[in-house]
């Protein structure tokens, strides 16, 4: 069953939207690698508490690593760049994983396998390590960084 089921009756001109029970939830090496990637993704976060500039050390930093002009010129600026963000992630991930959680959905490591110019596109790609793998298949997904 879908998440939203929408039933259209054309003889009557009338629908009807409800929300189903989903049991097929994202479970396992998936959830890892959807949880990394959101993380990655996540910026750091600075407001003012009581009057003091506080930081939230919570997500991977990525996109002020790399959107900077002087490390989208040149390559191996971007592979440092993803590689800091990479660590972060990491890091991240580490501290606040729950002790119960499942092993398959538990973070071991992540590195960065290669950075990839194809036509006007800049992907990297990034291999998660789960502490439990389900598959053979490597777990790597592929991060549009920029249009040259």
């Amino acid at each position: 069953m879908s998440d939203i089921d929408y039933i259209a009756d054309f003889s009557t001109g009338s629908f009807q939207i409800t929300l189903g029970n989903n049991a097929q939830a994202v479970t396992g090496n998936r959830a890892l690698m959807n949880r990394f990637e959101v993380t990655f993704m996540t910026g750091r976060r600075q407001f003012v508490l009581n009057g003091q500039a506080v930081t939230d050390p919570y997500g991977g930093n990525a996109p002020s690593f790399i959107n900077r002009p002087s490390v989208l010129n040149d390559i191996k600026s971007i592979a440092a760049s993803v590689t800091v963000a990479i660590e972060q992630t990491v890091e991240c991930i580490l501290s606040d994983q729950p002790v119960n959680l499942a092993p398959k959905e538990k973070l071991q490591s992540a590195s960065l396998v290669s950075i990839d110019v194809v036509g006007d596109v800049v992907t990297a790609s990034i291999r998660v390590v789960p502490v439990e793998v389900e598959a053979y298949d490597a777990l790597v997904f592929n991060l549009p960084i920029t249009t040259v």
